[in-house]
């Protein structure tokens, strides 16, 4: 207790008040939402409902990422049944860490006024809409312990570092790893690096030493998912869906390093890489994060291998982010965000050379730079005090559903649009969506649970280029009466028509 008192500085708690500011505008979790329309967030909720009705996810429900993403969420159905309120208290603490470790590691070199300037100016450069979507991202846990990681390593010498922080990133890759595994890759370089380094230096007895402190932090977290699911005939079931299924049937794509490089760098605005004057920015982008890097080795006091291995976790770790995550998503990339502090750190020496003693002025950039989360990030314009919610099919579909006794659902060949979150219902037949991922048996499935016609409703969506095959739309014409037809619209990416149906 005291040590958090200590903790409660007038900067960390500025920090704090900021954090949960931001984020009420940048998550559509936030109460500033009424609906969230993140496919993903409602998928992620509806498995974690689930656990709360005795259904586990793989066995039950069917969806490709870590068991812990859907403990989050099912506590975050404990708090609330019909909205996202804990996910943003969540997202908030997550941003405060943030803010508070990249001003931890700016304010080694810069001064405290212009460590505070960059880190706001973090916000709105991370969370731009082209990158962070609509928020409730498992890469934000990646993004505050990638951070911290990279804190120790600037902090301690690799064969210094207290023996908590070996348990902590034990912990840490644990979370990721049963979050989503390929998020633990700035870990296999840390603890590979720091394996042989002791290999090569006969520090036998250290490695034993961080080995098991890894471990005891890695099992503490691990452990309890594997007897849980050992215990209930369903560990084949998280095996094949989460490891099988995501290593051979999700998306897999190549990416240059190049490539990936500027969609990390540049995210901001938008701008088509295809254009070649905005593929030459991109170019001198990449050109100057390298020289950040190499400035900001040059400039920092830590021991040599220290900072060899910083190198390596920075650029493995953006090189393999799109290669071991299987697709293009550009949020996959929103983990490698926390090496724009590198840009930030160059911006910082020239505010320090030039306004170092303008003090009001640096405190004016820091409110332009909070302010530019509405220029970077266009969440806000999907609230509910911007928009209709009667323009939304959230409220359209939800308010039909609601007024029958029946509420079945069928979510029929895509992701979670909501409606068993704001329909106050849960899923229980295992394929309860379509997920992105190429698997017969759930295609199947879906069409085996429409034609049983156990469903009053069923919601479907169709966009120029996919429709649903010609006998389910038959089917549909046959035994369902299609009540309303609304407009989707997704990040500005996919557009279509959702419609809704009711059984004859």
């Amino acid at each position: 207790m005291k040590t958090i008192m200590n903790r409660l500085t007038a900067k960390n708690i500025l920090m704090l008040v900021i954090s949960f500011v931001c984020m009420f505008f940048l998550t559509t979790a936030s109460p500033f939402y009424e609906f969230n329309r993140s496919v993903d967030a409602n998928t992620m909720y509806t498995v974690g409902k689930g656990l709360l009705h005795g259904l586990l996810p793989y066995k039950d429900l069917f969806d490709n990422r870590g068991p812990l993403i859907y403990l989050i969420h099912s506590l975050n159905a404990v708090f609330s049944y019909h909205s996202f309120t804990f996910i943003y208290v969540i997202e908030s603490l997550l941003l405060f860490l943030d803010i508070a470790y990249i001003n931890r590691i700016l304010s080694m070199k810069l001064s405290a006024r212009t460590a505070m300037l960059c880190s706001l100016l973090f916000i709105p450069l991370a969370f731009t809409s082209r990158i962070f979507y609509y928020g409730d991202l498992p890469e934000e846990y990646a993004m505050t312990f990638v951070l911290i990681l990279t804190y120790s390593c600037i902090q301690y010498n690799w064969f210094e570092m207290p023996r908590r922080y070996y348990i902590v990133n034990g912990c840490f890759v644990a979370i990721l790893f049963w979050i989503k595994y390929s998020l633990v890759i700035p870990w296999i370089v840390f603890f590979v690096y720091i394996g042989i380094a002791c290999l090569l230096t006969k520090r036998f007895k250290q490695l034993f030493m961080i080995i098991l402190d890894a471990l005891i932090g890695f099992l503490s977290v691990t452990l309890p998912i594997i007897i849980l699911y050992w215990s209930t005939g369903a560990l084949k079931f998280l095996f094949n869906d989460y490891f099988y299924l995501n290593l051979t049937h999700y998306h897999v794509q190549n990416a240059s390093l190049s490539y990936t490089l500027f969609k990390m760098e540049y995210p901001t605005f938008g701008f088509s890489h295809h254009l070649v004057i905005i593929r030459t920015i991109y170019y001198l982008m990449i050109a100057l994060f390298i020289c950040a890097i190499v400035r900001y080795m040059r400039e920092a006091k830590m021991h040599d291998s220290n900072k060899v291995l910083l190198v390596l976790i920075v650029f493995i770790d953006i090189l393999a982010t799109y290669e071991v995550g299987g697709a293009s998503f550009s949020y996959y990339l929103f983990a490698c965000e926390p090496f724009l502090l590198f840009y930030l750190f160059e911006l910082g020496l020239v505010v320090d050379k030039y306004l170092y003693n303008k003090k009001y002025v640096i405190w004016g950039l820091s409110v332009i730079a909070l302010l530019g989360i509405f220029v970077t990030n266009r969440n806000y314009r999907t609230s509910m005090y911007v928009t209709k919610p009667s323009h939304s099919y959230q409220y359209e579909y939800s308010k039909i559903i609601n007024k029958s006794k029946d509420k079945s659902l069928l979510n029929y060949r895509f992701l979670d649009v909501g409606l068993y979150t704001y329909t106050g219902t849960y899923a229980k037949d295992r394929f309860f969506i379509r997920n992105n991922i190429s698997y017969k048996k759930m295609d199947e499935s879906q069409r085996e649970y429409l034609h049983s016609m156990k469903y009053k409703f069923v919601v479907a969506k169709y966009r120029k280029g996919w429709k649903l095959f010609k006998k389910d739309r038959e089917f549909l014409a046959k035994h369902y009466k299609r009540l309303r037809h609304m407009r989707f619209d997704y990040k500005d990416h996919s557009q279509g028509w959702i419609d809704l149906y009711v059984r004859k």
